[in-house]
């Protein structure tokens, strides 16, 4: 049977997505919508640079915000590496200003209530450009892609600038990558073989219960499964599938096989994950304090032996290798290949407040562009932080200073060197992948939040409330759900739903799927 996406896509990702949807993050940047100004209004005039070098420019400061998910310590020294090459090729300096991940929102959002002039920021499925757009936070970047990034626009799938586009206007640069999902679990390779784990019986989710059991009996020092508050998990098996509908707060669902596209709010299999989240918490398979605790201080020390994961991508065993203490990890895929066209989960965008727009596109197109460039941000300085082994792949020196492990979070990850135990052809299968994979037939749809945006403000407060609590198995969802969802119905749940369902219905009709 053919495999689709069921509720599970949006339901694992950080627990910020969530206290970040539909633009009720609390304080806003700059009041007003996108309209009025252009992309350039306000901005000192920026000549594009000429083959006899940049004496066409006049010499700027950029400011980048961008998430990681450890802060590195030769974040300096990097950047000083950075600007060499910055300044040479379009006379700028760009000050580097890498955020934790569990704190980027909530930083993010301060930065944009304060008005503060920066020029660039990393947007995606934590702090999403649509609801930036509709904050007037962030400016549309269409004609400075023409001018100043032409290889960029042209190296970019159309797919990916439509999911970029607010109201016609392109509002950010989407960091290629894997665009296709497929979920299933990622776990350490020493427990599967002392314990014979046939992975082929592992058909849903609820199937790795009994290994789970088995670690739990046997290795005390190991948390058998690893949710902290950061990811749901899905019990159901693969006959009553749903699409998620993005661009909303991840709980709106269609199912795939219904022509009416009728709209599903915490359907009983997404409930499911709570429930299963309970069991598994008093059977002891998920930390104690879990809710409370933050997931890398475990992984790191290899402490984990099961993670759920959303994009098992061609060389992810590599990639998570590295954040699981060097302890190498199989995957166990329990779905194919999906997509929702392009979800903008991670992109980088350009603040209403920049001074230098014009430059910052240079930037970005030169990120983009430039191979030495994206890989000294990616992976710091040659001979200092990693060595070339062979071809494009490279290794980590001991100690290095500098291993932030999210190339994603930059630009084009097209551009990356390779890593130890990724395929030779891994850019040419993810992007495959990405030109393959069954797409969302709703997967363009954008909400417009300003109706109800205190609406959403109220319902993330009261998620905010239990939804680690809930991820986690720690509070009990029988006990807790009626009380939960009750707060909701106070907090505005039923004029917000009443709000997505007339814009859905309306895009639908405007796309042809529905009279």
């Amino acid at each position: 049977m053919k495999k689709r996406l069921f509720g599970v896509l949006a339901l694992v990702l950080l627990a910020a997505s969530v206290l970040s949807a539909c633009g009720g993050n609390g304080n806003n940047g700059n009041n007003g919508n996108s309209a009025g100004g252009t992309a350039t209004e306000g901005a000192q005039t920026a000549a594009p640079a000429t083959d006899s070098g940049t004496e066409e420019l006049k010499p700027v400061e950029l400011t980048w915000y961008y998430p990681l998910s450890q802060l590195q310590a030769d974040q300096a020294k990097v950047q000083e590496e950075v600007n060499k090459i910055v300044k040479e090729k379009i006379n700028a300096t760009v000050k580097l200003m890498p955020v934790a991940v569990g704190d980027y929102v909530q930083k993010m959002n301060t930065v944009l209530a304060a008005g503060e002039k920066f020029d660039i920021l990393w947007t995606g499925y934590m702090l999403k450009p649509e609801e930036l757009v509709r904050k007037g936070a962030i400016q549309p970047m269409d004609a400075l892609l023409e001018q100043y990034a032409p290889e960029l626009k042209a190296d970019v799938p159309q797919v990916m600038w439509d999911g970029l586009s607010v109201d016609g206007e392109i509002y950010g640069i989407p960091n290629q990558q894997i665009n296709g999902s497929r979920y299933g679990f990622i776990i350490q390779k020493r427990f599967a073989d002392k314990y014979n784990l046939d992975t082929a019986s592992i058909k849903k989710i609820a199937d790795i219960e009994p290994f789970l059991a088995q670690i739990k009996q046997n290795e005390p020092d190991i948390i058998p499964f690893g949710v902290f508050g950061t990811s749901f998990i899905n019990p159901q098996s693969h006959d009553d599938q749903y699409w998620v509908v993005p661009g909303l707060d991840d709980h709106f669902y269609i199912k795939t096989d219904d022509p009416t596209y009728t709209l599903h709010r915490y359907p009983e299999e997404e409930l499911d994950n709570f429930r299963l989240a309970s069991k598994w918490y008093k059977e002891g398979y998920i930390y104690k304090d879990a809710a409370t605790e933050k997931m890398n201080d475990y992984l790191t020390k290899g402490q984990i032996a099961v993670d759920f994961n959303v994009t098992l991508k061609p060389g992810v065993e590599a990639e998570v290798k590295a954040k699981n203490g060097g302890n190498e990890v199989i995957t166990v895929p329990l779905s194919d290949w999906f997509s929702n066209g392009y979800s903008a989960t991670t992109n980088q965008s350009i603040s209403r407040t920049s001074a230098n727009p014009e430059r910052a596109m240079m930037l970005l197109n030169l990120v983009n562009t430039d191979k030495e460039l994206y890989n000294l941000l990616c992976n710091g300085v040659e001979g200092v932080h990693y060595e070339k082994t062979t071809g494009d792949y490279i290794k980590a020196l001991p100690d290095s200073r500098y291993v932030p492990n999210m190339d994603w979070v930059f630009g084009s990850v097209f551009n990356s060197y390779l890593k130890e135990g990724q395929p030779e052809n891994v850019w040419e299968e993810t992007k495959k992948i990405n030109s393959d994979s069954e797409v969302n037939p709703v997967g363009a749809f954008k909400f417009n939040s300003e109706p109800v945006n205190t609406e959403i403000a109220n319902l993330n407060a009261v998620w905010g409330e239990y939804k680690r609590g809930l991820v986690t198995g720690t509070l009990d969802f029988e006990e807790t759900w009626p009380v939960l969802y009750g707060k909701l119905k106070e907090a505005g749940e039923e004029k917000y739903v009443a709000e997505v369902t007339k814009q859905f219905e309306q895009f639908l009709k405007d796309k042809g799927l529905k009279k």
